[in-house]
Order: C-alpha cells, then sequence, then structure tokens
C-alpha cells in the first residue's frame, strides 16, 4: 500500500481524482485535443528547439558576427551594404507569397528525419563514387564485366536499393 502525500486534504481525493476531474473540464479536454491533433507538429518543433539548443554557441556566434557586420556597415561605410526598406519589403512580400509552398515543404515527407538522413547517405555516396570512378579510371568493358559485378556484396546492397526504390516509386505512379 503507497503512502499518500501529507499535503492533500481529504476532500482532495487521490491525485488520479485530481486528473479525471481536470479531464471533465471541456477547456481542459479542448486543449488535450489540440495537443494530439498537433503531435507531429509538436515533435518536431521539440527536435528543432532541441537542436538549436545544442548548436546555441555556433548561433550566438554567428549572431554576434552578424551584428559586427551590421556595426561595420553603419560606421566607415566600408562594411557590407544594408538593403533599403523598399528591398526589405520587396523580400518579406515574397516570403508571403511562398507561404503555402513553404507550409507544403514543411508538412511533406521532405523534412522528416529519416528522408533527410537517407539524403544525405545518398549525397556523401554519391560525392564518394564520383571521387572514386575519377581517382581510379572506373570502366565496365561490357556485359561480362556488369554481370561480374553483381558479385560484389556492395555492388548487391546499392542496387537492392536502387530496385526497391523503384517499386515503391512504380505503386505511386500507378
Amino acid at each position: 500500500m503507497t503512502e499518500t502525500d501529507p499535503t492533500m486534504t481529504a476532500a482532495a481525493g487521490l491525485p488520479a481524482d485530481a486528473v479525471m476531474e481536470r479531464l471533465n473540464d471541456p477547456g481542459v479536454a479542448a486543449a488535450l485535443v489540440t495537443l494530439l491533433d498537433n503531435a507531429e507538429l509538436l515533435s518536431t518543433l521539440v527536435l528543432g528547439l532541441g537542436g538549436f539548443l545544442e548548436r546555441g554557441d555556433m548561433i550566438m556566434d554567428a549572431v554576434a558576427e552578424g551584428v559586427n557586420d551590421f556595426k561595420a556597415a553603419r560606421g566607415d561605410g566600408t562594411g557590407p551594404e544594408l538593403p533599403s526598406i523598399g528591398e526589405l519589403g520587396a523580400v518579406v512580400g515574397e516570403l508571403a507569397e511562398a507561404r503555402p509552398a513553404l507550409q507544403g515543404v514543411l508538412a511533406s515527407a521532405m523534412v522528416r528525419p529519416d528522408t533527410i538522413d537517407l539524403l544525405s547517405e545518398l549525397s556523401e555516396a554519391a560525392t564518394e563514387g564520383a571521387a572514386n570512378a575519377r581517382a581510379n579510371q572506373t570502366r565496365i568493358g561490357g556485359l561480362r564485366s556488369l554481370l561480374g559485378l553483381l558479385r560484389d556484396d556492395e555492388v548487391q546492397r546499392g542496387l537492392g536499393l536502387v530496385v526497391e526504390i523503384s517499386r515503391s516509386l512504380g505503386r505511386r505512379m500507378a
């Protein structure tokens, strides 16, 4: 048997009763439904904030550098040229026009962590493969040479990925 919190009064009941009482409040229930409806967005925001906090020193250095650039531009005129209010207004207008597209991108699978990880792997593999092809002057002499490469485990794994991507793409195109 657990010991109850001495700060709770007999009128308040058990902690579970207090939770149930709060859940019966329509405002609390509506807020919880809103939170659940936006759980994916909240998760993305929390991950983004975590990344922001992890890179806080780097971000602060970049902000400080920007402030120094701004001060230099305002000072003796040797710094970078500052945009005019009209130019800033045009940028804000363009961002406002791009808002639906930006929201579409943010809601899509393109910014999911697993998608970003896969694209990063593909990018690194393409860069490494291109460098190896240049350095080794890789050539395929014919069909026999190509068939011989199919015995290579790395080639088999890479082609397996291409095959599965092709299948998935084909299903989506049907």
